[in-house]
């Protein structure tokens, strides 16, 4: 059973890698911010964004974009921030982990992949459906994307090995 033509496989191969490398940047990303929460950065956030956006509330006091940015780093509980440590922790963690087996190549990589994409799919659905937010919707939407690919991959996988 061919699936794809040789072209398609191989620009299907290409997106599978692209998106693979993004999710491992995100966790690097993830990690990132677990470790400024840790070592303090959320209380100077108000300040850094201050900073980086004066000039342009000087000439213009209601970009859209400075005043945005201003509005959630001035919006960051200062709170315990524990829970978000440890969800960011994890979320990096974990998708370093899944990046790394994938492009290590090991054969329960694309099924862990998958199974982990699609829990965060149904959490993602969930907490739309509690609370909204178009950002739910578009991180589903690039996580069903990449599940399609993982598997797109995993059946190029199957039928070159079978050849």
């Amino acid at each position: 059973m061919i699936l794809l033509d040789k072209r398609t496989e191989a620009t299907s191969h290409q997106l599978f890698l692209l998106t693979v490398v993004a999710k491992g940047l995100l966790g690097l990303f993830q990690l990132a911010t677990a470790a400024a929460i840790v070592f303090g950065a959320t209380q100077q956030l108000p300040k850094f964004a201050e900073w980086v956006f004066k000039a342009e509330l000087s000439q213009d006091p209601k970009d859209f974009l400075a005043t945005k940015i201003m509005s959630l780093a001035g919006s960051i509980p200062q709170a315990d921030l524990s829970f978000y440590t440890a969800y960011f922790t994890a979320h990096g963690a974990l998708h370093i982990g899944v990046v790394a087996a994938l492009l290590y190549g090991a054969k329960w990589a694309d099924i862990a992949a998958i199974a982990i994409l699609a829990a965060f799919v149904v959490y993602q659905v969930f907490e739309w459906f509690s609370i909204g937010g178009g950002m739910l919707v578009l991180l589903t939407v690039i996580d069903l994307v990449v599940i399609y690919l993982t598997v797109l991959e995993m059946r190029r996988k199957t039928y070159s090995n079978s050849d």
